[in-house]
């Protein structure tokens, strides 16, 4: 931290030009004028000048030795005097003092010799001689209080009743010099309010610095108190304000207002920053850092060090930039002043090489090198966020720097470990910014600082709620502060207060209605929560000059019109904007069109003209296609522009459709006029798709004209990236929530509907511990599109349970609804085979519409979970950037509310019950809502069938396999073959009851023989044409076989047929349609007829149950 120095100089009316003025009434008139000329470049600070004029003034005649004392007295006081020359002069001032009779002279010459004592071997001396003096004068009191007096002498003179203006400022500045604060604030108070000059002013000043430095130096001025705030805010009004008084002459102002600049670091008062640069020819070599600074703000760097040059220029210049890192690069160890500038200025790439290499860096303890390092991986974490296993990496190194050091974290710059958080929270990682930021932002009161904010921001991301409000209810006028008050906005926006959130919004439009973000706040909590109504009336209070020049928050603004419906306010600025600078906003001109036009919200309605634009064209050039902006002459003109006044401009501009143009040697072919926005987005798309760096998934595609090249075409571009999602598709041991979240990261549901619904996607049974029979669940996306798929939904409402669900997974829901059943809704892809495929709303109803309308039902019947004023579990927001929001919402909701969490991937059902969290028992809760209403085919066929495929884990007991087994429909019978084909080995074998698959081919046989042509006539439409009988008992049998291996294959087979034949010798007809089956089998797998008549004497003394106990 910065200290305020006290040096005994300046211009006001203290020792020094009162001395001066005192010598010039007491010398000789023929030197009035030298010596005039000699105060005068002190006053100008010419210290070389002036010795050289003093020199001369010396070896001038004199006609007394009181004259040469006097000189020496000027040469002293104005720090002349060589440190060769001091024992000459000491000696003779010496002289006059001990000889001299004139009061005035003694008194002038003993102050000056006190002076140039001080801190020499002649101070002992010094002291002596003035004890001597039984009347010394006030000068000579005045310097010896200020200079040499200890401790004692300054309490004893300080307590006199009676004392003069000159031995208060005497007492005051000996205290500076001894840091004895009660008696500069004692004497300083008492000097100002009996003589309240100017030095008395600048005194006091002085003495508030100095009391100020031992707090300053406690902690740095980011972290201090609010009191310490406000009395260096004080101070620092008070040194502004003394500066203009003396017109920055007072050299004593600047050992102030220069530590002070510094100590704001940075955010400095534009008053102090003003009043240095005005004044910055005064400041002397003791702040030629500050002059340095002050000169490059000006645009002046050649007084900087040449690593500061070299380090600005290679900010500016990208190839100085890659020269200076190639260097540093190359360079074997470096200093900390180096490793810095370069971890600001290095790629990813660069840092990486740096870290792989030797790092020497000189003079570095083993802690502050391991720090440095962490602070190189989180810049190139903060620009690399979406490489998470680099994020997991970083995540690590920061607990393990803690675990080692945390106990010494005071010691590292609060600066570095600040900066250190913003690039964490850069990198997604607040949680871990937190680990640092806590321990040095202490339980103290605060102001809204940098450190603060950065704080405050950290605790809000990672959803430290309780913990944000306790540190916010510790800082001073955070009611005034637009960054604390966002954050409270958005606290409450998180925590389902609206109303609050709103109100707060208010309050920062009311505070600083000409920042845009106020308002794009305002845009964005209306567009969420408010209707179309109440948006539109908050927009038309915002000011045209409000969205005058481009910005991120201005941008938000303009989409927020026109989704209400405003889209003219933001049709004139785009085109202005991208007039003036098409390239760097050709991105978000784009983005801004297409995503404020394709949810169908906004009412688009394109200008044909426009201010500034006499018009759009597009033509050919020689055969290229060329679009361009015709604007009027005052504007700049761009590659995207052209004057109205040009030639060419006015002939694009009268020229008719088709017209063709010579224009010297170039042709010109008028293809279309324009809307001038229309033409902007043109131009803007081209060059997002010319300068695409391949950063970019934008991209502009040109199908071909023949109709039938079409479905390959798109076949070849949506296959990009297949193979990646075919890899995470069936990569074992990945947890099904996040092999969804890789797959579509974009859409939490349609991630949760391809995993339940594709089979190649592994799936672990539900888990089954936790509670079996809740009165309220917490669902995500998962277990939304499960109840929904299996159409469970209405059985789990209809059995007493209540749905919950967190308010942006129910926004989330609401949205996909909406979309998929808009009669526009259409979407493409590619099937594993790479083979093209559309779904529109239509097709999504003929075949899915118990989902849709299943999920109609979970959004009407279920309510909004607000987690309340909560610290979030840190364990479970380490591993949200692995999973979607509606399952980390959903873990945090339960953990907060201690309602279970109705969780459908058992890793994580796991994880949420290790930390005593509530979990549903979803094994049992679904086996119940399956068995708890009567077998009915159509209600049930949806679960069953994403089970037979193996797409779904679905707890069936034997009595539904039974029931869909005895049912009709073909379908039913393809389901079942499923059953046994994917789980046969699961249901069947080892069971209690191993006749019991026998006993299923048996009732599906005896269903579709008796209901032949009698359910045909009536079948739905999802009935296959083909009967699946032959399959179901071509498996069933064959399982059977290989489950028991009792004898030989015939034994068996004998076995099987006997069982199912005693069942049904009533019914001969049946028994031959059965019997038909067994010879088909038997003679498809060769069997030898006459052994299989031979086992069938031998079972009749071995049923098939007692094959399950003689296995060998």
């Amino acid at each position: 931290m910065s200290t305020f120095e006290q040096h005994h100089s300046g211009s006001g009316d203290n020792v020094r030009d009162k001395i001066f003025v005192t010598i010039k009434t007491l010398a000789p008139d023929v030197l009035l004028k030298p010596m005039e000329m000699v105060f005068e470049s002190l006053r100008k600070k010419d210290l070389d000048k002036a010795k050289t004029q003093m020199s001369l003034l010396k070896s001038m005649a004199h006609q007394d030795l009181e004259t040469d004392a006097l000189l020496e007295a000027i040469s002293i006081y104005g720090d002349l005097i060589e440190p060769a020359d001091q024992g000459t002069a000491w000696g003779t001032i010496f002289k006059i003092v001990s000889a001299t009779a004139d009061s005035i002279v003694k008194d002038v010459c003993l102050a000056a010799m006190i002076r140039l004592s001080a801190g020499t071997e002649k101070e002992a001396e010094t002291k002596k001689h003035f004890a001597s003096e039984s009347q010394p004068g006030q000068y000579a009191k005045e310097a010896f209080l200020s200079l040499l007096a200890d401790e004692a002498e300054l309490e004893a003179v300080s307590q006199k009743f009676i004392l003069t203006e000159s031995e208060m400022n005497g007492i005051v500045e000996g205290a500076f010099r001894l840091e004895l604060l009660d008696i500069a604030v004692r004497v300083g108070d008492r000097l100002l309010e009996m003589y309240p000059s100017y030095n008395a002013k600048v005194l006091r000043v002085l003495v508030s610095a100095l009391a100020l430095n031992s707090e300053l130096h406690q902690r740095h001025l980011w972290l201090c108190s609010p009191q310490v705030k406000q009395k260096l805010d004080a101070l620092t009004a008070e040194v502004v304000d003394l500066l203009g008084r003396s017109n920055g002459t007072d050299l004593r102002l600047y050992n102030m207002a220069c530590p002070i600049l510094s100590c704001y670091q940075g955010a400095h008062p534009a008053a102090l920053l003003d009043a240095l640069k005005k004044y910055a020819d005064f400041l002397g070599p003791s702040h030629a850092e500050t002059a340095a600074q002050l000169k490059a703000i000006a645009g002046d760097d050649s007084e900087l060090p040449q690593w500061q040059r070299d380090l600005q220029a290679a900010s500016e210049s990208y190839s100085t930039r890659n020269a200076w890192c190639r260097d540093f690069l190359a360079a074997t160890s470096h200093t900390i002043n180096q490793v810095i500038p370069f971890i600001h200025l290095a790629t990813p790439a660069e840092i990486t090489d740096w870290l792989a290499g030797e790092m020497t860096i000189s003079d570095l303890s083993e802690k502050e090198v391991a720090f440095t390092q962490l602070f190189a991986r989180s810049f190139r974490a903060a620009e690399q966020h979406d490489d998470l296993a680099q994020r997991s990496a970083l995540a690590e190194a920061v607990e393990h720097f803690f675990d080692k050091w945390g106990h010494e974290i005071n010691e590292i710059s609060p600066a570095r470990i600040f900066e250190l958080a913003e690039k964490l929270f850069d990198a997604e990682l607040p949680d871990k910014a937190l680990i640092l930021t806590s321990p040095i932002i202490g339980d103290h009161a605060l102001w809204p600082s940098n450190f603060v904010v950065t704080h405050l921001k950290c605790l809000l991301e990672a959803q430290q709620f309780k913990t944000f409000d306790e540190v916010l209810g510790r800082v001073a006028d955070a009611e005034s502060s637009l960054s604390l008050m966002n954050f409270c906005s958005l606290k409450h926006e998180k925590l389902g207060e609206i109303p609050l959130a709103l109100e707060i919004s208010n309050q920062m439009i009311d505070l600083a209605p000409d920042l845009p973000h106020c308002w794009y706040r305002g845009c964005y909590l209306r567009d969420r929560y408010q209707d179309i109504e109440e948006q539109r009336n908050f927009q038309t209070r915002i000011f045209d000059s409000l969205l005058e020049h481009y910005s991120r928050e201005t941008v938000a603004i303009l989409f927020f019109m026109t989704r209400a419906g405003n889209f003219k306010r933001a049709e004139t600025k785009w085109v202005d904007w991208f007039i003036q600078d098409p390239l760097n906003l050709a991105i978000e001109f784009v983005d801004f069109h297409f995503g404020s036009s394709m949810d169908g919200r906004a009412d688009i309605e394109i200008s044909q003209t426009l201010p500034q634009c006499l018009g759009a064209v597009q033509f050919t050039q020689d055969g290229v296609r060329l679009t361009k902006l015709i604007v009027e002459d005052h504007l700049d003109v761009s590659e995207c522009t052209l004057k109205g006044s040009s030639y060419l401009g006015q002939l694009l501009l009268t020229s008719a459709i088709d017209e063709k143009l010579a224009l010297g040697m170039v042709t010109y072919v008028i293809e279309e006029h324009l809307p001038p926005y229309i033409a902007c987005l043109r131009m803007a798309a081209q060059l997002r798709h010319t300068h695409n760096d391949g950063s970019d998934c934008f991209v502009i595609m040109r199908p071909p004209s023949d109709a039938a090249e079409l479905v390959p075409f798109l076949e070849e571009k949506l296959s990009l990236g297949s193979e990646r999602r075919s890899q995470l598709r069936t990569i074992d041991s990945i947890p099904l929530f996040m092999r969804g979240h890789g797959l579509f990261s974009e859409n939490a549901f349609k991630a949760a509907f391809n995993c339940w619904t594709d089979a190649g996607i592994p799936k672990s049974l539900l888990y089954a511990i936790g509670d079996a029979d809740p009165k309220a669940v917490i669902l995500d996306a998962y277990s939304i599109s499960y109840l929904a798929v299996t159409d469970l939904a209405k059985r789990l409402l209809e059995s007493g349970i209540t749905f919950i669900l967190p308010a942006a997974t129910k926004e989330a829901l609401s949205a996909w609804v909406a979309k998929i059943s808009d009669e526009k809704f259409m979407m493409m892809g590619v099937t594993d085979a790479g083979k093209f495929y559309r779904t529109t709303a239509s097709d999504l109803q003929a075949h899915n519409g118990h989902v849709i309308a299943a999920l109609r039902c979970i959004l009407e019947n279920s309510s909004v979970g607000h987690p309340g004023l909560h610290n979030a579990a840190l364990e479970v927001y380490s591993i949200r950037g692995g999973v979607d929001h509606t399952v980390y919402d959903a873990m945090q909701l339960s953990s907060a509310s201690n309602v279970p969490w109705l969780c459908m991937d058992p890793v994580f059902a796991k994880l949420h019950e290790s930390y005593d969290r509530l979990v549903v028992n979803a094994h049992a809760l679904i086996a119940r809502a399956m068995s708890s209403a009567p077998f009915d085919f159509e209600h049930k066929r949806h679960a069953v069938m994403l089970y037979a495929m193996g797409a779904l884990p679905l707890p069936l007991t034997y009595s539904e396999v039974k029931k869909l087994a005895e049912h009709p429909n073909n379908l039913a019978g393809f389901i079942l073959f499923k059953i046994i084909q994917n789980h046969g080995k699961q249901i069947f074998v080892g069971s209690e009851n191993p006749t019991f698959l026998l006993d299923l081919i048996l009732v599906h046989l005896q269903g579709q023989f008796f209901s032949r042509g009698r359910h045909r006539v009536n079948s739905p439409s999802y009935t296959p044409v083909t009967s699946y009988s032959s399959h179901v008992f071509n498996h069933g049998i064959e399982l059977f076989l290989k489950s028991y291996d009792k004898a030989h294959a015939e034994y068996r087979f004998a076995a099987a047929l006997a069982y199912i034949s005693e069942q049904i010798t009533d019914h001969q007809s049946f028994l031959q349609y059965v019997i038909g089956y067994f010879m088909q089998f038997a003679q498809g797998h060769f069997f030898d007829i006459n052994i299989i008549k031979e086992n069938l004497y031998l079972v009749t003394s071995t049923s098939p149950e007692d094959l399950e106990s003689d296995r060998t």
